[in-house]
């Protein structure tokens, strides 16, 4: 996915000497799709973007002064942690400012978006596109933000169907808040036995495996978005929990009924990471690994 882009003078303004592609945290590495986020931190800043990916901004330290201009529109306004803006794929825009700040930028492919929209949004094709917002607030997409920034933070495996699945679920909340769509389908029919059964033998025998959305719903041959809706629909949870809840089951039974390292049994769920697993397990079971074979 790109990043902004510096697009030289605009009105007179120049570009400061402080990069916009220098975040102090960012996703890119991990292989995420259709979605990234990246962490920047910044002061006197002059200068123009011009993004190629739909990019949600969230202050997460301010105050700050900022002038926005865009599309022949100026806009200023004290941003304060929380704040966010909502800037489509498109024109270039000026973004100025003195004082520090710290800003989460949650980046969705145009690509990804489009499809989303595609499977969700009752409407021709381009009829619905997402709208420029300055300075909303917004829990939801806050929180979303947020977790998918403690994904980032997170090392090793086991993530990206949870990344995926709050991918599409902010996509669905910009699309209802924030875009020209004027109406989104309703619930699809549940899955039917026989296909709940081959979406479910997938996840069982692939729980090593960093799971996608859009593997198991190609078994299925089905989107990631309708398979995920439907899904939840008729197991009454997202695939990314009953995902968990699988690793979690089959970890316990390995802790249980064999001498596997712990490590080891972090691997055969999926994780990479010992401590990672860890902590997933602890927020399952309320208790450790360790706690938990010794009293099984």
């Amino acid at each position: 996915m790109s990043r902004a882009h510096h697009a030289g003078k605009v009105d007179g303004t120049r570009p400061a000497p402080w990069s916009h592609a220098n975040p102090i945290l960012s996703s890119a590495a991990r292989g995420w799709e259709g979605i990234n986020v990246d962490v920047f931190r910044s002061r006197n800043v002059d200068f123009v973007a011009q993004y190629s990916d739909h990019v949600i901004s969230i202050v997460l330290r301010g105050p700050f002064n900022l002038l926005q201009r865009r599309d022949g529109r100026v806009a200023r306004a004290t941003m304060r942690a929380g704040d966010i803006i909502i800037t489509p794929v498109g024109e270039p825009k000026l973004l100025s400012h003195r004082e520090e700040a710290e800003i989460l930028k949650v980046r969705i492919d145009p690509g990804f978006f489009d499809g989303v929209v595609a499977e969700a949004v009752a409407g021709p094709p381009g009829s619905s596109k997402l709208l420029d917002n300055f300075g909303t607030r917004d829990a939801h997409i806050e929180s979303l933000a947020r977790a998918l920034l403690a994904e980032a933070r997170t090392e090793g495996l086991a993530s990206a169907i949870y990344v995926e699945s709050l991918a599409n679920q902010l996509v669905v909340h910009l699309l209802r808040r924030y875009s020209s769509a004027r109406k989104l389908v309703e619930d699809p029919t549940p899955l039917a036995r026989y296909k709940l059964d081959r979406a479910t033998d997938y996840i069982n025998d692939n729980l090593r495996e960093d799971l996608r959305l859009r593997d198991i719903a190609r078994t299925l041959s089905m989107s990631p978005y309708h398979f995920a809706h439907v899904f939840k629909q008729t197991v009454g949870v997202t695939p990314h929990r009953y995902v968990i809840e699988r690793r979690m089951e089959r970890a316990k039974s390995l802790l249980r009924d064999t001498s596997l390292p712990i490590m080891q049994v972090a691997l055969s769920v999926g994780y990479s990471n010992q401590s990672h697993f860890s902590t997933v397990f602890h927020r399952h079971t309320g208790r450790s690994p360790r706690g938990y074979r010794r009293d099984a």
